[in-house]
């Protein structure tokens, strides 16, 4: 009897780990959230060598002086436009009550919560204004003042707007939203060009010397985590009569400012 070779049972295991992923998604994405940091916990040296590939003696990170910062301004941009675009169906809905919803109101809520709670409340807020890791830039080991300090380390280094996590790097995945709400046939093409997005908006912090690479690959593993837990909570446990009642309070609150800008026409004419 011939003995199965070990490389045949690798798409095998490969599904099984699939299919744990799915059934426990919010588990896997907080291992993920450890497993980035390790090897930078292990060895703090990995960041040091990311960074110093960028890293000109004598003139600290040219990246900084180069284009790269028109993709830092693109980035902020698309970030901006994604949002601003599924928050649009609300305000035509506000401005036309009678008119169709486009866009599920759960949908809007799971990508605005998304932003507000992963780039905006937990890396922005919480890790860079009270961690206190100093930029690439501004360590010793690059031409500055500051001590270096390994990834997850608090640190009175920085004041504020600090190195950890890399904000623009968490707003950058958070595109990666639109891969949660897309229909099921664009989902892997959307999901790449999100990545891609966020892969090249980071490249620009890291060779700015922004921000070190445990910065970048924390911040991500965030904002997935927040993804992970809003689409389980939103997206798949909110019951269809959420959506119903939405639209329905968006109509009459429409409908209220009509009768409101009415009103005030009636009062001074000249509006």
């Amino acid at each position: 009897m011939t003995a199965r070779r070990p490389h045949r049972r690798l798409p095998s295991q490969a599904a099984r780990a699939a299919e744990r992923i799915r059934a426990h998604p919010v588990l896997a994405a907080l291992l993920l959230l450890v497993l980035v940091a390790l090897p930078f916990l292990v060895v703090p040296a990995l960041d040091l060598a990311a960074s110093r590939l960028f890293y000109a003696e004598g003139t600290g990170f040219p990246g900084a002086a180069r284009g790269l910062q028109a993709i830092r301004d693109l980035g902020r941009a698309v970030e901006i436009a994604f949002a601003a675009i599924l928050a649009l169906p609300l305000l035509v809905k506000l401005a036309f009550p009678e008119s169709r919803l486009l866009v599920r109101p759960r949908t809007t809520l799971f990508v605005l919560l998304t932003y507000a709670i992963g780039p905006g409340l937990i890396v922005n807020a919480l890790f860079k204004e009270h961690w206190g890791r100093a930029r690439p830039r501004d360590i010793v080991e690059f031409g500055g003042t500051l001590e270096f300090t390994r990834v997850w380390q608090l640190a009175a280094n920085c004041p504020t707007n600090c190195s950890f996590a890399s904000g623009e790097a968490a707003s950058a995945f958070f595109v990666v939203a639109a891969a949660f709400i897309v229909p099921r046939g664009w989902r892997r093409a959307t999901l790449a060009a999100a990545l891609l997005f966020a892969a090249i908006v980071s490249y620009a912090r890291l060779a700015m010397g922004g921000h070190f690479l445990s910065d970048i690959l924390a911040a991500w593993a965030i904002v997935l985590v927040v993804m992970v837990v809003l689409r389980e909570l939103v997206l798949v446990r909110l019951p269809p009569a959420f959506d119903r009642r939405a639209e329905d309070r968006v109509a009459a609150a429409g409908r209220a400012l009509r009768r409101g800008l009415a009103a005030l026409r009636t009062h001074s004419p000249r509006l």
